[in-house]
């Protein structure tokens, strides 16, 4: 099998992966204009990936997409792409939208050099949000298409600088900025993600920014690398970013980092996999109600005979509240 036949495999089999990913969306593919967009975009990654280099980018295709995203029924920016499934198709679902979506807004979650894993933990348990695991950015995180690096191709290098920068713009309320050791003056954190921030302060649409600088130490365990936060800085001017740790620039840090990166996929491969298991429960008891609702009935249950009913009284766990 040559190289070329092994780009083409993978870019068939990350459309395939695309496409089931839109089509847990269901609103998205009525969205006018937005399968359209999707297919003209697919078709440039394709020729990036035939040619081996970049080559044209459909900017209308781009904006089709975003739109879907941002219609009103979607708001694909703003809530997690895993409490959409699991709510969709829930009465007075739009309502709740609406409201889930402006309460995630004030609660956004950056990250840099780290991976996403500990932000969207982070955001599912506050009620925020984080691009790659909002609607928008969930649909597209982790595929390449058959290109070595999202930055092979000049389409899919333009649609994520679309998806970032529409993120960032509509967050509201305190941001929270995740970084391993402090900032990197090239990364899309600096260049792209706190210009629009800061904007965002001055015009009063946010309050500020909450940089968490973490450290990593080895698990003695052997497991993977554990990363700390260890410093937290409030953050609303161009001189108080500035002002905030820099990352190292040398190349065992970027090898340590790459390593941190690839743990951190891995817990959110996790994750992911975490939420397709409640997915499947929600549906699961979603149709039993459906189909049985006026028949089921719940009956008491009392502790088996081989357990004590009150052991956490009885014997608390040392150094836990209420033990002795």
């Amino acid at each position: 099998m040559t190289a070329v036949d092994r780009r083409k495999i993978k870019f068939a089999q990350d459309k395939a992966e695309l496409l089931k990913r839109v089509g847990r969306i269901e609103v998205l593919k009525n969205v006018p204009g937005f399968m359209a967009g999707l297919d003209a975009f697919l078709d440039d990654i394709e020729a990036d990936m035939t040619a081996g280099q970049p080559t044209d980018v459909d900017g209308a295709a781009i904006d089709r997409i975003i739109e879907g995203f941002h219609d009103p029924r979607v708001q694909g920016h703003r809530v997690q792409y895993a409490w959409f499934v699991r709510q969709q198709g829930k009465e007075g679902f739009q309502g709740a939208l609406d409201r889930v979506a402006a309460g995630s807004a004030e609660h956004g979650h950056l990250w840099f050099k780290m991976n996403s894993a500990i932000p969207t933990e982070d955001a599912s348990v506050g009620h925020g949000v984080v691009l790659e695991a909002s609607v928008q950015g969930r649909i597209f995180d982790g595929l390449l298409f058959g290109l070595p690096t999202w930055s092979a191709s000049d389409a899919l290098a333009a649609l994520w600088k679309r998806l970032s920068t529409t993120y960032v713009q509509a967050l509201t309320g305190t941001v929270t900025a995740h970084a391993l050791d402090g900032t990197v003056g090239s990364s899309v954190l600096s260049t792209l993600e706190w210009p629009e921030l800061r904007t965002s302060i001055a015009e009063g649409r946010v309050d500020g920014l909450s940089f968490v600088v973490y450290r990593s130490r080895e698990d003695p365990s052997g497991g993977p690398v554990i990363l700390e936060p260890v410093e937290t800085f409030q953050v609303r001017t161009q001189q108080e970013f500035d002002d905030l740790p820099e990352a190292p620039s040398g190349q065992d840090w970027r090898d340590r980092q790459r390593g941190i990166d690839q743990e951190q996929r891995a817990a959110l491969a996790d994750i992911h996999s975490r939420e397709e298991e409640i997915q499947a429960l929600d549906e699961f008891v979603s149709d039993l109600f459906r189909r049985h609702g006026r028949d089921l009935r719940f009956r008491d249950t009392r502790t088996p005979p081989n357990t004590r009913s009150q052991s956490a009284r009885e014997s608390p766990r040392s150094g836990s509240p209420g033990a002795a």
